[in-house]
């Protein structure tokens, strides 16, 4: 496939994409292309970040107990959302997301960068590639980097030298961003029809790379290296000095690409490359309603106000307006209809203009809440989940007494004497509706629920969390295992990998979805 379609998408992000044909491999160096203009290639680049972005957030509200279906089936075409049968499933979009949506556009991008010695375009691309490999590895573990581009069926690293291949790269370019050369007046110029997140202001995007470097830190809590934590809370509250949140914002118009991917009017881009949302059939889950939004069944009110402006309460064929749910794969009742469930379009995170934010404020309080928890700076904790709250629910336009309410109320948020990690924790869950570190939060915790018995610092993280009902019998039979990760993209690496799928015995093997992350408690 000619590398130049996907370079010039520049033209079909106005106008609208045209359809390709599937490509022979995502991890392998496309043709090469003469000479574009760094600046025709950046807005591709961030674009394609903003839906990696949703590709993960997508899979991962579903896999973290948070939407569920009106389904109850071990099987499907979207394996996330029903019973974890994921060998079933011919495509993941995250791996051709970072291998080549991301990664080969980033590529050449630097290629040109440096041929011009454009400094800024180098910075912000090799940040933008941090991101992806670090959103990539945290949902596939180990993956092609060293050798990535070079054949059809490159090595894969390990995901501890990822780490500290991402840990390198992350302080490398903190001592980019912080040269002379990346604002230099030589430097092709980035506005805001070039960079759409901040027209190319290299300070806020230095913070962004200061909030990727936290979010990798993050990893070593609580189960590699807690001693850490205070690295971690350093980090965190560096970014969140002058931070401003990364949003890719959307106009909103007649093709695909113009608006938000979780907006009512999104479709997957060129038909098969992305998911469309389906929100339309999605369904809250038990756990989200009841155990984190604090909703009584038996008196209809809620202990949380964010629970309106994520959601819209309907009505039934009786004239009954509430906020119905399913525990996750259950099944909806035969005498119910889905248009009976909360429309979860009237939510500002939701529309056709909606923003994808690659990194929230609130998800770096959060994490300097944690680091500040494991670091015994119990105050600081506090002070950071209080502020987390906030941010998010001033993201959802929460009015500020609704907020002062549930601040001051010393049940539902607690102070630096006794707040514990579960406090945090779910208070962080919240936080991520829809966004990435949803997923990775509970698998970093174990799936820690009464159930199960995983408790850190005596605490159960995630009272109420349950798997779903149906699971896959053949894989899923062991009661309290949960999906740890995805399996490869078997559209590409199956077919023009195998032989690296079978050393690592991950081969249509359903025991590698069991396998926990680098970071995660081990079996």
């Amino acid at each position: 496939m000619n590398k130049i379609k996907y370079i010039l998408i520049l033209i079909a992000l106005v106008t609208g994409f045209s359809g390709c044909e599937d490509y022979l491999g995502d991890n392998r160096d496309p043709d090469g292309v003469d000479q574009v203009p760094v600046n025709e290639i950046m807005p591709v680049v961030l674009f394609y970040t903003a839906l990696e972005n949703y590709d993960h957030s997508e899979y991962g509200t579903y896999l973290a107990q948070c939407l569920t279906t009106a389904g109850r089936s071990q099987t499907g075409s979207h394996a996330y959302r029903s019973g974890w049968e994921f060998l079933g499933m011919n495509r993941h979009p995250q791996w051709r997301r970072h291998f080549y949506d991301v990664g080969s556009n980033a590529k050449e991008l630097l290629r040109f960068a440096e041929e011009e010695n454009s400094v800024n375009y180098l910075a912000l691309t090799r940040l933008l590639r941090l991101l992806s490999v670090q959103q990539t590895t945290d949902a596939f573990g180990d993956m092609p980097l060293t050798e990535a581009y070079q054949s059809s069926s490159p090595k894969y690293d390990t995901q501890e030298s990822i780490y500290e291949w991402m840990k390198t790269e992350a302080d490398e370019l903190i001592q980019l961003f912080d040269s002379p050369e990346v604002t230099q007046s030589t430097n092709r110029p980035m506005g805001q029809n070039v960079d759409r997140v901040f027209a190319g202001d290299m300070e806020k995007w230095k913070q962004v790379l200061l909030a990727v470097k936290a979010r990798i830190l993050l990893r070593d809590l609580p189960n590699l290296n807690t001693g850490n934590a205070n690295a971690v809370l350093t980090a965190a509250e560096q970014a969140l000095s002058g931070w401003s949140d990364p949003r890719y914002k959307f106009d909103g118009g007649s093709s695909v690409e113009k608006n938000c991917m979780w907006g009512r009017n999104n479709k997957p881009v060129n038909s098969w490359e992305s998911r469309s949302n389906d929100l339309l059939a999605a369904i809250p889950s038990k756990f989200l309603i009841e155990n984190l939004m604090g909703f009584n069944p038996e008196t209809d009110e809620y202990t949380d106000p964010r629970l309106p402006y994520i959601m819209e309460a309907r009505t039934d064929d009786a004239g009954v307006v509430k906020f119905r749910y399913l525990e996750s794969n259950s099944g909806m009742p035969p005498t119910h209809k889905i248009e009976w469930y909360p429309d979860l379009y009237e939510s500002v995170l939701t529309t056709d203009t909606s923003t994808i934010t690659f990194i929230t404020r609130e998800e770096l309080h959060f994490i300097a809440a944690e680091a500040a928890y494991w670091a015994q700076n119990k105050n600081k904790a506090a002070e950071h989940l209080l502020l987390g709250i906030e941010s998010h629910m001033h993201r959802l336009q929460v009015p500020q007494e609704e907020i002062d309410a549930y601040l001051n109320n010393s049940e539902l948020v607690p102070g630096s004497s006794n707040i514990d990690l579960s406090h945090i924790m779910m208070e962080k869950y919240k936080a991520m509706y829809l966004q990435v570190e949803q997923w990775n939060d509970l698998r970093r915790y174990g799936y820690s629920n009464d159930l199960n018995g995983k408790t850190f610092d005596n605490t159960v993280i995630y009272p109420g969390l349950r798997r779903p009902h149906n699971l896959y019998e053949a894989y899923w039979a062991e009661e309290n295992q949960w999906i740890q990760r995805i399996n490869y993209d078997p559209e590409t690496e199956e077919k023009y990998n195998r032989e690296e799928l079978i050393r690592l015995d991950a081969f249509r093997n359903p025991e590698w979805l069991k396998k926990p992350m680098i970071w995660a408690p081990q079996n």
